[in-house]
């Protein structure tokens, strides 16, 4: 685990020394240096003006993503364990897997409104539709010998629901939420371009505007650092829940 985060850190700072270099060999008002864009960051925290954009923006992203994951959880289980049910449902969820689920935004601010509802519902929309289907191709691919030897124990849906389909389930699941985490953040900017006066989205578009780089940079910042800690946060679910699964990786 300990080498997983270091090189990931070491990864951080390789780009931020990227950065860096491009910054001083284009030498453009539109593109500082990360001491400049340090330097704004620590100004806005200490005056207080980007902690309700953080929070907003963390509130909307976190709330969508549990949303759709609670959602998610009891129709990919049923789609999985039930033939019947995915034949009438499962390929209404295959065709609307691949349409982007951007182009209902304009629709879904028309039926609920410019708070945070449309925002938190277009993630959790995006979230839902795929650990929908990774949770049923999961529940699927359970090996035949382990459903028959719980079918021995004539266990009851709860147990078989306990000890066989979640453990066969987890791993696949916290592995597509954290895929998810980068299409949830990229929705999350573009929302909070729409009819929004709170949100990193809005700090981000309004600094531009104004041709403040240096605060433009500090929000892009803090909404990657917003997305990357999400991810590392349900990187150490996995390893706390799965722990076969880095012991293998180790082992080999």
């Amino acid at each position: 685990m300990y080498k997983t985060i270091s090189g990931k850190l070491i990864s951080l700072l390789i780009i931020f020394v990227l950065w860096h270099i491009s910054s001083l060999l284009f030498n453009k008002d539109f593109f500082p240096n990360t001491i400049d864009t340090f330097k704004a960051l620590i100004v806005l925290l200490n005056e207080g003006e980007i902690y309700k954009h953080i929070l907003s923006s963390a509130y909307r992203i976190i709330s969508g993503t549990l949303l759709g994951t609670l959602a998610a959880l009891p129709l990919g289980l049923i789609l999985g364990w039930s033939r019947k049910a995915d034949a009438y449902l499962g390929n209404i969820f295959n065709m609307l897997y691949p349409i982007p689920k951007v182009v209902f935004l304009p629709i879904i601010i028309v039926v609920m409104g410019i708070g945070d509802s449309p925002k938190i519902f277009l993630i959790s929309l995006v979230v839902f539709f795929q650990l929908t289907l990774t949770i049923r191709d999961a529940v699927r691919h359970i090996p035949n010998s382990i459903i028959q030897s719980m079918k021995a124990l004539r266990p009851s849906f709860f147990q078989n629901l306990i000890h066989m389909i979640l453990p066969a389930c987890i791993l696949e699941l916290l592995t597509a939420l954290r895929g998810t985490i980068g299409v949830s953040t990229a929705l999350l900017f573009i929302t909070e371009n729409f009819a929004s006066f709170t949100g990193l989205g809005y700090f981000i578009t309004k600094s531009m505007d104004s041709r403040n780089f240096c605060d433009m940079y500090a929000g892009i910042l803090m909404l990657a650092l917003l997305g990357v800690g999400i991810y590392f946060v349900l990187m150490l679910l996995e390893w706390k829940l799965c722990p076969w699964k880095h012991s293998e990786s180790i082992s080999k």
